[in-house]
This record gives C-alpha cells, structure tokens and sequence, in this order.
C-alpha cells in the first residue's frame, strides 16, 4: 500500500509541475488543491491520454510468470466504450476454432478510470476474449488444476506513468508489470494480430534447435524453447541440468520481450548484462534496446547448415546460374535412362538399412515404370571455413549410386561440381534461417536454395 501511495504522490507532483509550467509562470501551492481534486485532475488526464489520436493502443498482457504474455489491442472512445481485440489459443476455445492454432477474436465492452489510491484503468463490463484471462476457472487442456484463480490474471490496473506514448500499468490484484503503446488509429486490428502471430515462427523456429543471445564481449548463452514463448537459457559451455533459468516471454508486432530483466555473465569479459527488450532488425536478428549491443541470433550460418541433426531440401526453383542448371539437368539425364524423374535431393543425416551415412547427399528417384521409389546416396563430408563459409567432401559412394552417376553424367557432373565449390552461406533471418541460399564464393550467381525440412 505505501508503494502504491508514494507512486501516486511523485505523479501528483508532476502533474502539478505541468500545471505550473502552462500558467505564464505563476507560482502556486498544489497542495492549496485537495486530494480529492488531485486525483480527479488525475483520472481525468489519462482519459484524455488513453482517447487521444484516436484512442488505440497494443498492451503486452501479462499474467503469471508461469505464462507466456499476450498481445491485446484496444480502441478506446469517449462514450466510455472501448473495442478489445486478441489473437491467441484461449480465444480459440471460446470460438471452437480448429483448437491447433491461435484465433482471432474482438468485442466491444466498457472501460474507465476510477480512484483507489490513485488512478485506476478498468474494463467494468464483461468482454469475453479479454476478461477470460481473470475468470477463476480451470484452464483447459493443461494438467495443474487451476480452479478457484485460472489464469490469475487481471482485468484492473494501476496507472504507473506515462511517457513517450507508452503506459506503464500494474495488475491491481496480480501485480504483474504491462505496458501499453500507442499505435495508429487507422490500424486494422486483425491484419495486426495476424502479423503477430506470423512473427512468432520467424523469431523461433521450432525447426531450429536452438537460438543463442551473443552478448557483447563475444560469451554466447543458449536460448531453447524461444518458439513457446517461454525460453530457457544457459551459458553455451555450462550445464543444461544445473545452470538453466526460464523467463516468460512475449512477442509483439516489433520484436521480443521477456515478463522481467534477466541478468547473464559474459565469461570472456567477466561482465554481467541485464537484458528484457529486443528489436527486430532488417536481417531478423533481435537487438536488446536495453544496451544497444547484445543480440540474439542462429548459429553461424555454416554452422546451421551443415548440423547433421538437420536435413536440406533443394528448391530447383529457386536455385540459379551453373549450379541450378546443373541441379535441373539431372531430371533430363535420369528420364533419358529409366523414364524416372527426381522427387528431390536432401543434404543431411540419413540411415538406410542400418547403414548410417553422417552427412550425406541423398537422392530419391521415383521409377514411374516400376512404380516404386529408390534412395541412392553420395556420402559426403562438411568442412566449416568461416562463419558463412563451407566445403563439401566427397566421400564413399552407395551402390545404387555408383551405377546411376554411370548411366547418367548430369549426376555425376553435379557431384563434382559440389565436391569442387566452396560455399558462401545467407539467409533473409539470421534467427530463424529456414531457408538458406548457398552460393559458389568464385561465382555468387551460382547457387542452390535450401529448405529445412
């Protein structure tokens, strides 16, 4: 209760310091005022915040640490009316929507600010896509029983500060730290949230095994399950077992955030750096904005692609100059042999018949006269050169193999041509690098494209 009334009194005085620096520099008592009338000037300026430039705004909704956060946008009006909007897996069990995906939900309900020991935000109607964050119902398909508290979350908030078109508010019950942001009025909350939503596969990709936060004197931590919104970290030489810690999390529609600061060692620098909120930049890395330096990535890209626990698919398509020619050639030398047609070629980790090739070229032919399908593979090593850069070596070849690259040249020219050119790695994400272009380093308009399967 004190902190409560000691926030509420800093906010008096500086309302009171607006009030005086607009009065041609009159000097004046605030306190000649009551508190009665202080906290109405109060609830008044931020109705007139939360209205203005057209009244709407993204909260980063929060509940317990034990639950990723939310993203909710609201549109509120002078009639006291406000429009909440959400896109989330607890809206689909209210609309009985496929239950594997996230649903779009809006409604229009009540808002308000009240008095209770300060300036209070709340939603004092029922809106069912919002206020089932408060119910104290069990939460549905989870295992803790949480009838009684639910969610634990609220649907009343202090009114902390504002500042730079942000409002800091704090769960009245719960206490859980929210922000809200403005955003355009012209803003279609739909396409938004959807946009959010789209975001959370490119940020963590549940394909890629693990993301790391590169702090700034080089010592990297080990971020795993980011895609869940409830990531764990570790130092990249520590120990999983004993040294994880776990944050909640949430995803926005400019970036990444964690429920609170965490702080980590830097083992190189011996430095310790408190981190909670990223930006996402142009090559989709997350920067943190708390220090400007720290960001969170992939492994190097060389790295990524040649990690024998991931499997490549070349997209003929999209593959260019000598090596997608060489690539497409192929299908014109196999038809020529047998009439079969390539389904596709992988890179990766394979086992056949209990024969495991640790890094190997593999490639399916479908026998369209046979009416079956035939792996044959080229073991192949990888040899990493820089961050962005690697080789293939040529290794031994299986025997179905052997006797295609003998009834068809266009394969055995297109192993060579791997086995002969040093790779030059990129990718439009640098967190979430699912599909990774590599290109001859003597000739940067020959490449092949690779999709993570």
């Amino acid at each position: 209760m004190m902190n409560k009334l000691y926030k509420f009194s800093a906010f008096a005085a500086l309302l009171a310091g607006f009030a005086l620096s607009s009065c041609n520099n009159e000097e004046a008592d605030i306190f000649d005022q009551s508190a009665a009338h202080r906290t109405e000037q109060a609830k008044q300026m931020y109705k007139d915040i939360l209205v203005d430039q057209g009244g709407k705004w993204q909260m980063e909704y929060f509940t317990t640490e034990e639950e990723h956060g939310y993203v909710y946008l609201f549109t509120f009006k002078e009639d006291g009316s406000v429009k909440i909007s959400g896109h989330n897996e607890y809206i689909t069990k209210i609309t009985n929507i496929d239950a594997n995906y996230s649903s779009f939900g809006s409604e229009e309900s009540l808002w308000d600010v009240i008095s209770d020991n300060g300036p209070v935000l709340t939603f004092n109607s029922y809106n069912k896509y919002f206020h089932l964050f408060a119910d104290p119902e069990d939460v549905p398909d989870t295992e803790p029983d949480e009838q009684g508290y639910g969610h634990s979350g609220d649907y009343e908030f202090d009114l902390m500060k504002f500042s730079n078109d942000t409002l800091y508010l704090e769960g009245k019950k719960h206490g859980a730290s929210i922000i809200m942001t403005r955003i355009p009025s012209t803003t279609d909350d739909e396409t938004y949230l959807n946009e959010v939503v789209a975001l959370a596969d490119s940020f963590f990709n549940a394909k890629i095994p693990a993301v790391y936060v590169n702090l700034p004197g080089g010592y990297r931590h080990v971020v795993l399950d980011g895609a869940t919104q409830l990531p764990k970290f570790y130092p990249e030489t520590g120990d999983y077992i004993t040294e994880w810690v776990g944050r909640n999390a949430i995803i926005t529609h400019d970036g990444f955030t964690l429920g609170s600061p965490l702080t980590l060692r830097d083992s190189i620098d011996g430095k310790d750096y408190t981190i909670q909120h990223f930006i996402r930049q142009a090559d989709g890395s997350l920067l943190c904005t708390d220090d400007g330096k720290t960001t969170i990535t992939a492994d190097a890209l060389s790295k990524v692609v040649t990690n024998q626990a991931l499997v490549w698919q070349v997209d003929a398509t999209q593959s260019t100059g000598e090596l997608g020619e060489a690539f497409n050639a192929i299908n014109t030398g196999t038809k020529a042999f047998n009439g079969s047609s390539i389904t596709y070629i992988k890179f990766g980790a394979v086992t056949e018949s209990g024969k495991k090739y640790p890094n190997a070229v593999f490639i399916r032919l479908k026998l369209k006269a046979a009416g079956k399908t035939l792996n044959i593979y080229q073991e192949m090593q990888t040899e990493v050169i820089s961050d962005d850069e690697f080789r293939f070596v040529l290794g031994d070849m299986e025997k179905n193999m052997a006797t295609y690259v003998t009834k068809v040249p266009e394969l055995q020219a297109f192993i060579e041509m791997l086995g002969n050119t040093t790779f030059k790695c990129s990718s439009s994400s640098l967190l979430a690098p699912v599909n990774i272009r590599i290109s001859d380093v003597n000739n940067p308009s020959s490449s092949l494209m690779l999709n993570l399967q």
